[in-house]
Protein backbone atom coordinates (compact mmCIF):
# COMPACT_ATOMS: atom_id res chain seq x y z
CA UNK A 1 0.00 0.00 0.00
CA UNK A 2 2.02 3.79 -1.09
CA UNK A 3 1.23 6.73 1.09
CA UNK A 4 -2.21 7.91 -1.07
CA UNK A 5 -3.44 4.60 -0.20
CA UNK A 6 -3.66 3.02 -3.40
CA UNK A 7 -2.78 -0.84 -3.54
CA UNK A 8 -0.64 -3.14 -5.61
CA UNK A 9 -0.56 -6.90 -4.94
CA UNK A 10 2.38 -9.16 -4.67
CA UNK A 11 2.96 -12.83 -3.49
CA UNK A 12 4.17 -13.23 -0.18
CA UNK A 13 5.85 -16.92 0.67
CA UNK A 14 4.35 -17.67 4.06
CA UNK A 15 6.49 -20.68 4.53
CA UNK A 16 9.86 -18.75 3.76
CA UNK A 17 8.36 -15.45 5.35
CA UNK A 18 9.33 -13.22 2.30
CA UNK A 19 7.94 -11.14 -0.42
CA UNK A 20 8.39 -12.01 -3.77
CA UNK A 21 9.36 -8.54 -5.80
CA UNK A 22 7.05 -8.85 -8.49
CA UNK A 23 3.85 -6.87 -8.22
CA UNK A 24 0.38 -6.90 -9.87
CA UNK A 25 -2.48 -4.89 -10.07
CA UNK A 26 -4.99 -7.57 -9.21
CA UNK A 27 -5.13 -9.68 -6.44
CA UNK A 28 -6.21 -12.23 -9.45
CA UNK A 29 -3.56 -11.42 -11.94
CA UNK A 30 -0.85 -12.46 -8.61
CA UNK A 31 -2.96 -15.27 -7.78
CA UNK A 32 -2.73 -16.23 -11.59
CA UNK A 33 0.90 -15.96 -12.02
CA UNK A 34 1.48 -17.85 -9.25
CA UNK A 35 -0.93 -20.82 -10.07
CA UNK A 36 1.14 -20.50 -13.56
CA UNK A 37 4.25 -21.70 -11.97
CA UNK A 38 5.44 -18.09 -10.89
CA UNK A 39 7.29 -17.76 -14.58
CA UNK A 40 9.73 -15.72 -14.75
CA UNK A 41 9.26 -12.08 -15.27
CA UNK A 42 11.69 -9.82 -17.91
CA UNK A 43 12.19 -6.87 -15.42
CA UNK A 44 12.84 -3.96 -18.43
CA UNK A 45 12.04 -1.17 -16.92
CA UNK A 46 14.73 -0.34 -14.04
CA UNK A 47 12.63 2.63 -12.92
CA UNK A 48 14.67 3.92 -9.74
CA UNK A 49 11.80 6.16 -9.06
CA UNK A 50 10.59 3.97 -5.81
CA UNK A 51 8.34 4.96 -3.41
CA UNK A 52 7.60 4.00 0.46
CA UNK A 53 5.06 1.11 0.72
CA UNK A 54 3.51 -0.92 4.06
CA UNK A 55 3.34 -4.32 2.38
CA UNK A 56 0.52 -6.53 4.05
CA UNK A 57 1.29 -10.31 3.81
CA UNK A 58 -2.53 -10.70 4.24
CA UNK A 59 -4.36 -8.75 1.69
CA UNK A 60 -7.54 -8.81 4.89
CA UNK A 61 -5.35 -6.63 7.01
CA UNK A 62 -5.01 -4.40 4.64
CA UNK A 63 -8.32 -4.22 3.68
CA UNK A 64 -9.62 -3.97 7.37
CA UNK A 65 -7.34 -0.99 7.93
CA UNK A 66 -6.54 -1.16 11.44
CA UNK A 67 -2.68 -0.77 11.82
CA UNK A 68 -2.65 -4.06 13.38
CA UNK A 69 -0.89 -7.02 12.28
CA UNK A 70 1.96 -8.06 10.51
CA UNK A 71 3.29 -5.86 7.96
CA UNK A 72 6.31 -3.80 7.44
CA UNK A 73 7.83 -0.60 5.67
CA UNK A 74 9.83 -1.16 2.11
CA UNK A 75 9.50 0.46 -1.31
CA UNK A 76 8.17 0.19 -4.75
CA UNK A 77 8.10 0.93 -8.00
CA UNK A 78 4.89 1.74 -9.27
CA UNK A 79 6.13 1.98 -12.51
CA UNK A 80 8.23 -0.84 -12.64
CA UNK A 81 5.57 -3.12 -11.05
CA UNK A 82 8.34 -4.49 -8.46
CA UNK A 83 8.84 -4.23 -4.71
CA UNK A 84 12.35 -2.38 -4.45
CA UNK A 85 13.27 -2.60 -0.81
CA UNK A 86 12.51 -4.95 2.10
CA UNK A 87 10.72 -8.49 1.60
CA UNK A 88 10.58 -9.33 5.33
CA UNK A 89 10.25 -7.73 8.19
CA UNK A 90 13.36 -8.82 9.57
CA UNK A 91 14.82 -7.71 6.56
CA UNK A 92 13.67 -4.59 7.17
CA UNK A 93 14.83 -4.41 10.59
CA UNK A 94 18.32 -5.10 9.61
CA UNK A 95 18.62 -2.60 6.70
CA UNK A 96 17.24 0.18 9.31
CA UNK A 97 20.82 -0.83 11.50
CA UNK A 98 19.82 -3.18 14.20
CA UNK A 99 21.55 -6.07 14.83
CA UNK A 100 18.58 -7.94 16.81
CA UNK A 101 14.95 -7.51 16.55
CA UNK A 102 14.55 -6.15 19.72
CA UNK A 103 17.00 -3.05 18.97
CA UNK A 104 14.11 -1.86 16.29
Amino acid sequence: MFADKSKLYLIYDGAMDVALRPLFLTEKAAQDWANAGMPALNRTDTDTADEAVTVFPDAAEADKGSGFGDHFASRASRKSMWLTGSRSFMEMVYQNGATACREF
